[in-house]
């Protein structure tokens, strides 16, 4: 069985070096994505700031924060007012061209399966990642290590469960065949057993994005006015997460680090 599982991990690794270490996002974003999916993405960096504001709000103070794929750290200028000190992991030679070290910022070269921080971050944030990552498990597990106790870790990802995905099975299948970066496909349960098998307390699972529309449409609804797009998607998310709870195109799920006795007020 030992055996078996090393030879997965050595098939996933060879998989994930062929499609991360030079993996960039840029055509995506500049000419596949539509104009509501810009949209999507837009407001799900909000929604994470919105958890990370509240983390300061409530700690009343600066924290710091670790990011797992980072890319080319381009999140972290919306985040910074909020940040004591900002650590990036990245591992695409695209996406990082030349690694960056500051004082309270830094952008480095690796993986979430390499890093070896231990009690060092009060939030971790693995934002659209962890379906690219050879070995999840061992992510969510350095992460844990990294945090300080009652470090909050989130996690955002597109999910297999969708609503829509379980309806046109044909075009989930044709989606998994196309996104040959995705490594995995998760879903919310299974996200949760990993953070608890790592020793998180889960806290939230916010399902979004359950709008989904031909390609046209999506370029067409997207070109509204900002404020009305993610109102409108609010206002769908929230309708459709009481009827098919956790079914949304993505979800935002965050647990917490147990305190331990050694860990200071």
């Amino acid at each position: 069985m030992e055996n078996q599982e090393k030879d997965i991990n050595s098939a996933k690794h060879k998989e994930w070096e062929d499609t991360q270490l030079q993996w960039d996002d840029t055509d995506f974003l500049n000419i596949e994505a539509t104009a509501l999916m810009k949209k999507k993405w837009k407001r799900l960096n909000l929604k994470i700031s919105e958890i990370i504001e509240k983390e300061v709000v409530e700690k009343n103070e600066y924290i710091s924060l670790l990011d797992i794929g980072a890319g080319r750290g381009e999140y972290y200028h919306q985040l910074q007012p909020m940040l004591k000190k900002y650590t990036g992991i990245e591992p695409s030679h695209q996406m990082l061209k030349d690694e960056l070290k500051g004082e309270n910022f830094e952008l480095i070269r690796g993986t979430g399966e390499e890093i070896s921080f231990s009690n060092e971050y009060e939030a971790c944030l693995i934002k659209e990642v962890l379906d690219h990552t050879y070995y999840p498990g061992l992510v969510i597990k350095n992460a844990f290590a990294a945090l300080k106790g009652n470090g909050l870790l989130i996690v955002s990802l597109t999910n297999k469960d969708a609503f829509y995905k379980l309806i046109f099975k044909g075009y989930a299948k044709k989606l998994e065949i196309e996104h040959k970066d995705h490594l995995y496909n998760f879903n919310p349960g299974e996200i949760k057993g990993l953070m608890e098998k790592a020793g998180f307390k889960v806290e939230k699972n916010y399902s979004i994005n359950y709008l989904k529309m031909p390609k046209f449409i999506e370029n067409i609804a997207g070109n509204l006015p900002e404020k009305l797009v993610f109102l409108k998607l609010d206002i769908i998310d929230s309708f459709m997460s009481a009827l098919m709870p956790g079914k949304g195109g993505g979800f935002i799920m965050t647990g917490r680090k147990p305190k331990s006795g050694s860990d200071k007020e």
